[in-house]
């Protein structure tokens, strides 16, 4: 038995059950999911003060997950807030899903573009964020383009309908006119949309909540985790106030 802690690194847990049901059709059968909101935090990720603000709530509720004796952590968020750091304390594998759904479309195809999520006057701001997790993750040169559906993550669920118009319509542009061989979903809130949208457009569209489950469940089958040659274990005995 695999038992894995997906961590939405939000207050509000409004995402917690589309995300249990997303996890549980996809995990494999000798996998157990669990999934919790952190305590304190943005209620939603929408710009970088608030991926920052969330941060450190994630990175614990990661460090508790070792502790209670997981096997491996999903942080289920597509700016990856907490990620790199949770890699450093943590021995367990860590995987953020907006990673994860990058890599995976470079295996689907030459160029992948991301539709992203957010209010109207942060469209901006969310493709800028995009932009610099792909120039750390150095995968900038296989992103076609990045684009917005411009719907703030807490309406995603009431406004499924005009979600799936946008992303028809974003999509199709990013394919067209930018050249995508592949699309990733930019928020993990984007659920039950990704099979019509394939269906529609012809190109593969990849889950980032499922992107980030599989190679989870991969490496720890493998046995592997990140390398503490690159994610050094921070110093014990050093003075952090809580």
């Amino acid at each position: 038995m695999k038992r894995i802690k997906v961590v939405v690194p939000v207050s509000s847990s409004m995402w917690n059950a589309p995300a249990q049901l997303l996890m549980d059709k996809y995990k494999e059968t000798d996998t157990e999911i669990t999934v919790v909101n952190v305590s304190k935090g943005p209620e939603s990720l929408e710009c970088t003060y608030d991926e920052v603000f969330g941060e450190y709530f994630t990175l614990l509720e990661a460090e508790k997950a070792e502790e209670e004796g997981f096997d491996g952590v999903i942080v289920y968020c597509g700016s990856d807030p907490g990620v790199r750091a949770a890699r450093e304390k943590l021995h367990i594998p860590v995987v953020g899903i907006g990673e994860a759904s990058y890599h995976l479309a470079c295996l689907l195809g030459e160029f992948f573009s991301v539709i992203t999520v957010g209010p109207p006057d942060l469209v901006a701001t969310q493709c800028r964020r995009v932009r610099d997790h792909l120039r750390v993750y150095a995968l900038e040169h296989k992103c076609a383009s990045v684009r917005s559906v411009a719907i703030p993550v807490a309406d995603l669920e009431s406004a499924k309908k005009e979600q799936e118009r946008r992303l028809l319509t974003v999509g199709r542009k990013a394919v067209e006119e930018d050249g995508a061989d592949v699309i990733v979903l930019g928020c993990g809130g984007m659920i039950g949309v990704a099979e019509q949208l394939t269906k529609e457009m012809g190109v593969p569209v990849v889950i980032p909540g499922v992107a980030g489950l599989k190679i989870c469940e991969a490496l720890i089958r493998s046995n592997l985790a990140q390398s503490k040659r690159c994610f050094g274990t921070p110093p014990v005995g050093k003075k952090r106030v809580k």
